[in-house]
């Protein structure tokens, strides 16, 4: 993910062009195949194996390497070893930029500096942001010291890397009392917490959601356009709803519903997390043990 933050940082402050970042990610992915195809390649897998663990991930929030190993279908050293076949990508990143003589290594470092500055990041912080573990980058955005909501968002945005685009940029999220909309998708969930999880935008950017994960080219927010961000929602808050079961928490997971051009009013803080994704602003709104009104 680091790739997206600097590679925008870099666009902005006209070092490089957004072709010539396309062109720079879209080498990456040449370089990093996912460690289903590795392990099948390497025979560690069967073709079978790989497809079940990598459907297992739409029920379950974990790792492919995680879930392969519980199944017994690989060893943790041979997970171990198929993630070095990865490859690092933040050295990815900074190995393209410099293989397509846009930058050198001494002005990545530079930049890099200056964007370290500009974001406020620590030391630490920025090499979080390098490692690309979700779970130590969500922090860098939100900050929020009510676990509910930090795992809540950890595991919504885990879902849009795995299943919408990886191509995302997060930024720092804010809190409100009221939040306007254009488009909304939304599932509430009751029981011993009561939830509330959302995806807004405005014009056609829900389009960012709903096209990869129905595998179909929607050109407006429609019904069928909504119903597919609505399913996605609800896989987030299945995985979710599943986590708190196993800690004892009853919820149950009410049917997902879809708005336009309304308020949202809540009788606590809303969460808004913005994201880029594919390019694309989407707001992902959380607001949990609150009185929700919408109108």
């Amino acid at each position: 993910m680091f790739g997206q933050f600097f590679g925008d940082y870099l666009i902005k402050n006209n070092i490089i062009t957004k072709e010539q970042f396309n062109e720079v990610m879209e080498c990456q992915k040449k370089s990093r195949v996912k460690l289903g195809l590795i392990a099948v390649t390497e025979k560690l897998l069967t073709v079978k194996q790989s497809d079940e663990v990598n459907n297992l991930q739409a029920i379950m929030d974990k790792r492919f390497g995680d879930i392969a190993i519980e199944k017994g279908y690989l060893t943790e050293d041979q997970v171990s070893h198929l993630l070095s076949q990865q490859g690092n990508s933040y050295l990815l990143f900074v190995q393209t930029l410099i293989e397509k003589e846009y930058l050198t290594l001494e002005g990545i470092e530079t930049y890099i500096l200056a964007y370290q500055k500009e974001s406020s990041f620590s030391d630490c912080e920025l090499e979080a942001l390098k490692s690309g573990d979700i779970d130590r980058i969500v922090p860098l955005f939100v900050h929020i010291e009510l676990p509910l909501y930090n795992d809540l968002i950890g595991l919504a945005i885990r879902n849009v890397i795995r299943f919408i685009n990886n191509d995302i940029i997060i930024e720092k999220a804010y809190e409100a009392k009221e939040y306007s909309f254009e488009t909304l998708a939304s599932q509430c969930l009751k029981g011993q917490h009561n939830i509330f999880v959302g995806f807004s935008a405005k014009d056609k950017d829900l389009l960012a959601i709903a096209n990869p994960y129905a595998k179909e080219e929607f050109t407006k927010v429609d019904e069928d356009s909504y119903d597919a961000v609505c399913e996605f929602i609800n896989c987030i808050d299945g995985l979710y709803a599943s986590k708190l079961s196993h800690e004892g928490v009853d919820i149950d997971m009410l049917p997902p519903l879809s708005y336009s051009d309304q308020k949202l009013s809540t009788s606590g803080p809303i969460i808004v997390v913005p994201l880029m994704i594919g390019g694309k602003k989407i707001d992902l709104v959380i607001s949990i043990d609150t009185i929700l009104d919408i109108q």
